[in-house]
């Protein structure tokens, strides 16, 4: 339900509804557990969509914690979460960390994906901002 009120603009309800899912989850299944990590994201994109950067920070660093404990540092499911980052970096004046995250995540991506994969580009198009 929080993904439908994101996808219709209804960003504070689809941020109550992802802390209310975010609330169930830590008690179910722990603080870093990588569901929990996958509503922080969805949470940090419904506050970016409101230009909320310093939350999307805190949260983004918060999932990256737990995907790293959980995947390791140079897995796929990384990517969205450093390019979060290096959204809220740059849009916050962070340049050098910015392009810290675009690097990790460009080389998750490409050795996912290959050089020449639509996910890059995206990633390159942000590198090429920062």
């Amino acid at each position: 339900i929080a993904n439908a009120h994101q996808s219709q603009r209804d960003f504070n309800q689809a941020k109550m509804l992802y802390k209310r899912a975010l609330r169930i989850q830590e008690k179910h299944y722990g603080d870093n557990h990588v569901e929990v990590a996958d509503t922080l994201n969805n949470l940090a994109n419904a506050y970016e969509r409101q230009g909320e950067y310093d939350q999307v920070k805190v949260l983004s660093q918060r999932a990256l914690r737990i995907q790293e404990k959980y995947y390791g540092d140079n897995h796929v499911e990384l990517a969205v979460t450093l390019n979060n980052l290096a959204n809220a970096h740059q849009s916050l004046g962070d340049h050098n960390q910015a392009r810290v995250h675009c690097r990790h995540a460009l080389r998750i991506l490409e050795k996912h994906y290959g050089d020449n994969h639509v996910e890059v580009t995206e990633v390159l198009n942000l590198l090429a901002r920062a």
